[in-house]
């Protein structure tokens, strides 16, 4: 466990070894949530609208003509296990950030 000092205007510094950890710099925005007498900093990352949109009609591209040829089923099966894997990466994710607050 960490102490940390609220200073002027409520600032506090998150310990080097949690920011080290979590990635985060100088700069990056953490949502604050209220939890009972519990405070919870999770890390956001925003993207620009035109860069993300450009970057996703690139993705659909790349997706298309990679699966232009599969039978329905085929892909559908691709699909599936992307969303699986994207899901448990996004878990794990979630489990190592909550432990590190904790």
């Amino acid at each position: 466990m960490s102490l940390v000092k609220v200073i002027k205007h409520g600032q506090v510094a998150i310990p080097a070894n949690f920011r080290e950890k979590l990635n985060i710099k100088e700069g990056d925005y953490l949502e604050v949530e209220l939890d009972g007498k519990t405070i919870i900093l999770r890390p956001k990352v925003f993207v620009d609208r035109e860069d993300a949109v450009k970057a996703l009609h690139e993705m659909m591209n790349e997706v298309h003509e990679r699966t232009k040829n599969l039978d329905h089923d085929e892909l559908d099966k691709i699909i599936n296990e992307a969303i699986s894997e994207v899901r448990q990466v996004r878990a794990k994710k979630a489990h190592i950030a909550d432990n590190m607050v904790k």
